[in-house]
């Protein structure tokens, strides 16, 4: 009787290891993701048990909807390239007001001050005596008009062919993003990168004053070109962080460029910029070849890395160790679901916001664990 009991005892001990070691290997399966499948273009929930869901109805009205931001004051801006405005939403997607007059606009930020920042364009002169597009960084103070968009006129923060140590145009301005202290970053980007001193592909940071005198604050610790772990080849988007008021991640769509997203932290000792993950880590989001062309970038409340690839027609996830997601997913078409060249992302509480720009729409989405 005795020796049956231990039998059973033992048999109940080894059903119950295995019944772990099971689970273990399971959860972490769970979170590996077979890269080999990627570019994904399929339909969300192809991918692991947890994924994104479209939420319906879709928001429509844009011509060409380029960018797209959730501001601290509880609402949603579209840039509305080729209706020459910005978009202001409610939560519900519905419109609240538009802006005045504002030619193409393209990036969009906002800081504590609820005041938004706008990358767009002027018609300029340029030497010699020639008509010519100039992008500028707006800035749109909304707390004087009540928190509403519509009437507020701009004014001209930040203009690329502003004097900076070599005079004279420079080349576009790809992202913008505010820190906590309501210094911002200006991301320029174009060809002619010979000068030593002032070429076009740089990170500018100004002050909340919009205080560029003598010349704009350019970060240092990064490559103008080539394709080194800081290259800055045609930087096409950047995003700061909530409590935070250095670091950043850039990404970079130039076919070129052998890391598409960068995690940035800030050297107090040498003031300069550096790599938070290494290649030899074998991270996810230094992966060359994953992406192809990303369009922008956002952050939830957890680091994770939202990335939008317009070429790839995909929505790309990583956790905050590089690591990515199971959830991201992609496809190209006209489905609740699906892409046409997107170019904006934004997150805000449990849901993804992306500017389907080729379709005209905005897509909201909500991972199906969160639909209960």
């Amino acid at each position: 009787m005795n020796y049956k009991i231990i039998n059973i005892k033992n048999l109940l001990k080894l059903s119950l290891l295995l019944s772990l070691t099971f689970i273990y290997f399971a959860c972490a399966d769970d979170e590996l993701v077979d890269l080999s499948e990627y570019p994904i273009n399929v339909d969300p929930g192809t991918i692991g048990d947890t994924t994104y869901i479209p939420v319906t109805p879709v928001i429509t009205g844009f011509n060409e909807p380029v960018d797209i931001h959730f501001g601290y004051d509880q609402q949603l801006y579209i840039a509305d390239k080729n209706n020459d405005r910005i978009v202001q939403l409610n939560l519900a997607g519905g419109v609240v007001s538009y802006s005045n007059f504002i030619l193409r606009p393209k990036k969009i930020t906002q800081d504590r001050n609820f005041d938004l920042m706008v990358i767009a364009s002027v018609i300029d002169t340029i030497p010699p005596n020639l008509l010519d597009t100039v992008d500028v960084v707006y800035r749109f103070k909304l707390q004087q008009n009540g928190g509403i968009l519509a009437g507020v006129v701009p004014t001209i923060a930040f203009r690329s062919n502003q004097p900076t140590p070599v005079p004279g145009d420079h080349g576009n301005f790809t992202g913008i993003a505010a820190f906590q202290d309501n210094y911002y970053l200006v991301t320029r980007s174009g060809q002619n990168n010979s000068s030593p001193i002032d070429p076009d592909n740089a990170i500018f940071r100004i002050n909340r004053f919009d205080n560029t005198n003598p010349v704009p604050q350019r970060l240092s610790g990064f490559e103008v070109e080539g394709q080194g772990l800081l290259s800055l080849q045609g930087i096409s988007g950047i995003t700061t962080f909530t409590y935070n008021n250095t670091d950043l991640i850039y990404i970079q769509k130039s076919s070129n460029a052998a890391f598409k997203v960068q995690w940035c932290l800030y050297d107090d000792i040498d003031e300069i910029y550096t790599a938070k993950f290494e290649p030899s880590t074998g991270v996810d989001l230094l992966r060359n070849g994953l992406m192809t062309e990303p369009a922008d970038i956002t952050l939830d409340q957890f680091n994770n890395i939202y990335v939008i690839d317009s070429y790839k027609d995909s929505l790309y996830k990583f956790n905050s160790l590089g690591r990515l997601k199971s959830e991201s997913f992609g496809g190209r078409g006209s489905s609740p679901s699906q892409f046409s060249n997107p170019l904006g992302v934004a997150f805000f509480n449990k849901t993804l916001y992306i500017c389907d720009t080729g379709n005209n729409r905005i897509l909201r989405f909500i991972l199906s664990t969160d639909t209960n």
